[in-house]
């Protein structure tokens, strides 16, 4: 029996009618209750048959606690002939209360993830995980940091815990060049769960994880656990997880926290896929209107050219003052259809396939410059900003600032008279500026207001990215289009990750 009362986990010896005859330390502590008080209490162990006990198949039961919560035990059983008089039944016990809770937790996760990641931003499908996570006993603080969609940074999508998260990652890059280890960084590296014990002691004593110092100081922490995100043999991000001071990682916790990154990665992988398919029925649709305005309506506004240039020809024909009122008719239904086959070619152009999503937004930019000076002949200034590409956050992002900056070229063009365009993007401070000026006649003068649908498409796709769209213009000075996009903020270059 001094063996059994030392084990870490629970023993009872149970009569044959399941009432307890002995049980050990680990036993009394898990039921909550003293030795004498549990002798000859029947459980809620289940009797198996004589064929059934083997010692190796785990079963489940509840213990009723007379004040608190029921508590859920994992048990095995066999028949020891040796510890009585009669026959006894040996069941070896351990407390799962909490285990089964988080695989609750993760299930129901599991049940509502892919429906919320398909209405909701994957942003706020991980900060509701890092919120479910942080919740559980023992976590003070989470992270979920998954891939950009270029596949070479890392970006915060969820956290839990901290009060200001937004400079996260300025800090990190400030330690990671002081030389400090990121485990974050091996732990997407080696695909395996990290566990390091007084994490937080250790890089406060630290001078290169200095910049970080307050940031961590924010809640009360002593170890880390950095668990990857793996979704079909691919790494897509990690959990970060705070252990809060006073508690430690357990095995419970640790498959707890598995099972949660597996759940983030699946939402990362869905709502990757349903972003592709989002895309791509886009780009199909765009191009499916591309080719009816190409066959259908530029066909008969060519057709009206050609009725104009015969009606003009009528009107050469006809006396005066007759033949000069066709004429002018004549005149003004050609200027139109001039304009109108040129701002349907702008169009068509604009709804073909995302070039700035195949092709990147620079290369995108410098052929539709290319293309208007061709067209229309006028220059077009074209300066990007080297960072703009890498800085954008996927297509999504560069297929709107692409179209911002064709829809201000496109109104200087068609509108301004312009001999020159100048057309500036600007990466600075977590933002891109798209800065674009005319030397045309100025937007009054062509009595254009700022609600066109031009403009309000501009403004739209700025306000996606928490930005903004502003025009200033005077008469004979030309006009300047100033828009401003968020860039996606607490990023980490990875070209250089050890």
């Amino acid at each position: 029996m001094e063996v059994l009362d030392a084990l870490g986990t629970g023993v009872a010896i149970l009569r044959p009618d399941g009432r307890i005859r002995w049980i050990n330390r680990s036993g009394e502590r898990i039921l909550r209750s003293a030795r004498q008080d549990l002798v000859d209490v029947r459980t809620p162990f289940e009797l198996p048959q004589e064929e059934d006990v083997d010692g190796d198949t785990e079963r489940h039961a509840t213990w009723d606690v007379r004040f608190g919560e029921p508590i859920e035990l994992a048990y095995s059983a066999r028949r020891r002939d040796d510890l009585a008089s009669d026959a006894s039944l040996l069941i070896e016990f351990r407390d799962v209360t909490e285990e089964r809770h988080q695989h609750r937790r993760v299930a129901a996760l599991a049940r509502t993830a892919a429906g919320t990641a398909s209405d909701s931003s994957l942003e706020a499908v991980l900060n509701a995980m890092a919120g479910e996570v942080q919740r559980s006993p023992g976590v003070a603080g989470t992270q979920v940091v998954v891939m950009a969609p270029d596949g070479e940074r890392l970006q915060l999508m969820g956290s839990a815990g901290f009060v200001e998260v937004s400079r996260f990652f300025d800090l990190l890059m400030a330690s990671k060049q002081r030389g400090a280890d990121l485990i974050t960084e091996r732990c997407l590296n080696e695909r395996r769960q990290f566990v390091l014990p007084r994490r937080r002691e250790q890089m406060l004593a630290d001078p290169s994880w200095e910049p970080l110092h307050d940031y961590v100081a924010q809640i009360q922490w002593d170890d880390f656990i950095s668990t990857p995100l793996l979704s079909r043999g691919k790494a897509l991000g990690v959990l970060n997880v705070y252990v809060a001071t006073g508690h430690q990682a357990t095995p419970a916790m640790l498959g707890f926290l598995e099972s949660m990154a597996e759940q983030a990665a699946l939402a990362v992988d869905y709502a990757t896929l349903i972003a592709s398919q989002r895309f791509t029925a886009r780009r199909e649709e765009r191009a499916r209107l591309a080719r009816d305005l190409h066959d259908s309506v530029v066909q008969h506004v060519f057709s009206l050219g050609m009725q104009a240039r015969a009606l003009s020809g009528i009107g050469r024909g006809l006396p005066q003052p007759q033949g000069e009122r066709v004429l002018s008719i004549a005149d003004e239904m050609t200027d139109l259809v001039d304009n109108v086959k040129r701002d349907l070619r702008g169009i068509v152009l604009a709804m073909q396939p995302s070039v700035a999503a195949e092709l990147g937004l620079s290369v995108a930019l410098d052929r539709l410059a290319q293309g208007i000076g061709r067209r229309d002949g006028v220059a077009v200034d074209l300066v990007i900003d080297p960072k703009a590409d890498s800085a954008l956050d996927g297509a999504d992002q560069a297929e709107d600032v692409y179209q911002i900056v064709a829809e201000a070229l496109h109104n200087a063009v068609k509108h301004a008279q312009p001999t020159c365009v100048r057309a500036e993007i600007i990466v600075d401070s977590g933002e891109l500026r798209i800065e674009v000026a005319d030397d045309g006649r100025g937007l009054a003068a062509r009595r254009s207001g700022n609600g066109g649908f031009g403009l309000t498409s501009m403004r739209d796709r700025a306000r996606r990215w928490s930005g903004t769209v502003e025009i200033d213009t005077q008469v004979g000075t030309g006009t300047q289009v100033r828009a401003v996009l968020r860039l996606p903020a607490n990023r980490l270059e990875r070209k250089d990750r050890t």
